[in-house]
């Protein structure tokens, strides 16, 4: 009888031990994934709309202030005193230059043809800006210059094809010869690249894109009513 009472207190303590670990491994589980939880990044609370901006949009700059800022420009450009501005490709762009200024003072009442000249003019001087550049000496060649020059004068290539489209739409009476010079510009750019001057590539390369792209402007402003393709 005794060994009876014994064993049934044995199987008790057993069962009662039992489910206190299961209790408490539980409780253990319970925790863990709420640490879990709390580490996990929760969302931010969505933010509130921007307050409207009391302040009046600024206008835009007005006609005269295109003309003054291209001409300041071309002044500094002329008021270059070294013998680099002795070039005869970087006179020829301050003249052609001050050409396109003069048009685009005679055509203030077309603010498309207006606008396209003025910027027909800075890009002459940035081909101008240019060419000013390759005449300084050369530095060795580091390792992505090639690769870097030879990308410029892929689109250069393409983009003096397009000159002459242009320049028969502008019909301007120098279209020509700006036709010549942005060739002949990209033909020093492939010598200077065989020569491994990239730098001196890469700038005459960019010189000649730039009257391109004065040659396009130009035939903008010279096409009254330009289509819109839809």
């Amino acid at each position: 009888m005794n060994h009876g009472f014994s064993a049934i207190k044995h199987l008790m303590r057993k069962c009662y031990l039992s489910q206190a670990v299961s209790i408490c491994g539980i409780l253990a589980g319970i925790l863990f994934y709420v640490d879990l939880y709390a580490q996990v990044p929760q969302p931010w609370p969505p933010s509130e709309p921007p307050a409207q901006r009391s302040e009046a949009k600024k206008p835009r700059p007005k006609q005269q202030d295109w003309l003054a800022g291209t001409q300041k420009r071309l002044e500094l450009l002329n008021g270059t005193t070294t013998t680099d501005a002795d070039n005869a490709d970087f006179k020829n762009l301050m003249e052609y230059t001050a050409d396109l200024l003069d048009q685009a003072k005679s055509s203030k009442d077309n603010q498309f043809q207006y606008s396209r000249l003025l910027l027909a003019a800075n890009a002459m001087m940035d081909a101008a800006d240019r060419v000013l550049l390759a005449l300084k000496p050369e530095r060795p060649p580091e390792e992505n210059d090639s690769r870097a020059a030879g990308f410029v004068l892929q689109g250069c290539y393409f983009r003096v094809r397009q000159a002459g489209y242009f320049a028969g739409i502008s019909k301007d009476k120098k279209s020509s010869q700006y036709v010549k010079l942005a060739s002949s510009l990209y033909q020093r750019a492939r010598s200077a690249y065989d020569a491994k001057e990239y730098g001196k590539a890469r700038l005459l390369g960019d010189a000649s894109t730039s009257i391109v792209r004065a040659l396009e402007y130009m035939a903008q402003a010279a096409t009254p009513d330009p289509h819109i393709y839809k």
